[in-house]
């Protein structure tokens, strides 16, 4: 039988393998590309069907036959193959993951997850779960006006030594938009009523901007709820804001008039957030730019966009109760790792978490922008994974 007609067979028999497990599946309709194969798959409450092509879906998965068969037999998960650059996504990673979970699959050794919308009480959390749950548990944050999609590239190998939540922040990704003071000790709250409703009474904790800087304000507000930290060119308290005046007159409201982005415009943006952008592959910045401009579309998430990027600036960094002086007072084992061609976060953070925390360990990568999880994948799993492993094994040497 020659590759078309397997593909056609396997998409076509999806909907014996449908298996919801998702509370409430929202009605989606993917249009998968396989090879020369095109179909529509329809889910949602009343069930799964398979459609010939509409053009008019919610996401578009596109690959190869040969990988497709991989994904169907359980041997490889669509996050796999979309790191590898074997499956293109358009119009939305985050609903692209809902798909793989709703389809039972053999265990053929291929990375497996949930999605979660955990409730904290009229609020929800979209996580991505992954990895033995007697494993230690690790909380992944991601940054502004990004979801927990950023940490893709990284999460199935951190799940081979760590239960992983994968978490969008109130106000972003498939989160609940709430209105809120999106100031990070907002965030880190929230971060830690989450830990309740999931019976976590402490976790490591990694973050890549925004989110980084949610993670040392945990270090900083719970210590005892925080086993160490990782974070990635955090976003930290500026000395130096010659706009401030200006900020202070700024609202999150901007958010309501502020609609329209050009994509182009988007993607010249995100390309210098690294310093190869040929690194990261085409598609994944069209993915990228769909999920944003997804989000963007409402008022409510550019309200969130606002808000936390205003905060980020009107941080308080000097004075008894500011920023660098809570900061020497933390004492939860750290890891920080700056990239020496981040035009967001500039490296030379890294002398002053050196001054004022110096039991940290402290990093410059020279060929690193601003998100080292999706430009150096490997070397972010292996300094994340030796550091947290040796913070282990000194708690249980104690």
């Amino acid at each position: 039988m020659q590759n078309g007609a397997v593909a056609a067979d396997l998409i076509d028999s999806l909907p014996e393998r449908y298996n919801p497990k998702q509370a409430k599946v929202p009605p989606t309709r993917f249009h998968l590309v396989v090879g020369d194969v095109e179909r529509d798959v329809v889910v949602g409450p009343s069930g799964c069907k398979v459609e010939e092509a509409s053009g008019d879906y919610d996401v578009e998965i596109q690959t190869d036959a040969r990988t497709w068969r991989r994904m169907y037999d359980g041997k490889i998960s669509g996050i796999e193959a979309f790191a590898g650059g074997n499956v293109e996504i358009r119009g939305s990673i985050d609903k692209s993951l809902l798909f793989e979970v709703l389809f039972d699959r053999p265990d053929a050794g291929g990375f497996r997850y949930t999605l979660e919308h955990v409730s904290l009480g009229g609020r929800a959390i979209s996580t991505l779960c992954a990895g033995d749950e007697d494993a230690p548990p690790l909380i992944l944050i991601h940054g502004l006006g990004a979801s927990k999609a950023s940490w893709l590239p990284v999460v199935p190998a951190l799940a081979k030594t760590h239960r992983i939540y994968a978490i969008d922040l109130p106000g972003f990704g498939s989160s609940s938009k709430p209105r809120g003071k999106y100031t990070a000790s907002w965030l880190a709250e929230h971060v830690f009523r989450f830990m309740d409703m999931v019976d976590l009474d402490s976790a490591f904790v990694a973050g890549n901007s925004l989110g980084g800087r949610v993670t040392m304000e945990m270090a900083m507000m719970e210590p005892e709820r925080v086993r160490g930290i990782a974070c990635l060119c955090p976003a930290s308290a500026f000395s130096y804001r010659p706009g401030l005046p200006i900020v202070k007159l700024l609202r999150p409201e901007m958010g309501f008039v502020v609609a329209r982005l050009p994509r182009t415009y988007i993607r010249d943006q995100l390309k210098q957030l690294f310093c190869d952008p040929s690194s990261i592959h085409e598609d994944w910045y069209d993915a990228a730019i769909d999920d944003f401009l997804g989000r963007w579309k409402t008022v409510r998430g550019r309200l969130a966009f606002f808000a936390a990027l205003r905060n980020i600036y009107l941080d308080e960094p000097d004075g008894e109760e500011g920023f660098w002086a809570r900061l020497t007072d933390v004492k939860v084992p750290s890891l920080f790792i700056y990239g020496r061609r981040d035009v967001l976060i500039t490296h030379n953070f890294s002398k002053r978490v050196r001054k004022h925390l110096p039991s940290a360990k402290v990093k410059v990568w020279n060929d690193c922008g601003h998100v080292p999880q999706l430009e150096h994948p490997e070397r972010t799993v292996d300094e994340m994974t030796k550091f947290f492993s040796s913070v282990e094994a000194s708690a249980k040497a104690v």
